[in-house]
């Protein structure tokens, strides 16, 4: 009497399996989705806590009560900004044009390449056209037995 249980328990248990490996890779799935979205909410809370950073200096740059405010906090905020901003941007003009340089190198050579390879494909069409007619006359000679080779 066991004997037919356990064989059904067998098929029963055949036909989970591939649902149990497919679940897992739902479940992967899932936690890859989560992970994802956990770090588009901290994004997001980063970035709306700039954005309350900046109404909050926009307030106090615009409200002249505000003004012993305004130079105790924007003030050194905005000149920090703006050394930075100065002393970055000489960094990247040199990058920019390190980078400009290389770009122009590239399209230099490209440009040679697509020059080159039109220049072989016109040479070989010349070449082409000049031997039309040689290749019928080739294939004649195998033809009639009266080849050189």
């Amino acid at each position: 009497m066991g004997i037919p249980y356990s064989k059904q328990i067998n098929a029963a248990f055949d036909q989970v399996t591939p649902l149990v490996a497919s679940a897992f890779e739902v479940l992967q799935t899932t936690k890859n989705i989560a992970i994802l979205l956990a770090v588009i909410q901290v994004c997001t809370v980063i970035l709306l806590l700039l954005i309350l950073l900046a109404l909050i200096g926009l307030l106090f740059t615009m409200n002249p009560d505000l003004e012993t405010e305004r130079r105790i906090l924007v003030t050194p905020a905005m000149q920090w900004l703006a050394s930075w901003t100065i002393e970055a941007s000489e960094k990247r003009k040199s990058f920019i044009g390190g980078l400009s340089l290389v770009l122009a190198i590239v399209g230099f050579v490209v440009w040679v390449r697509i020059c080159y390879v039109r220049k072989v494909e016109e040479v070989e069409e010349d070449a082409s056209k000049d031997d039309s007619g040689k290749k019928g006359e080739d294939f004649d000679a195998i033809k009639k037995g009266d080849t050189k080779r």
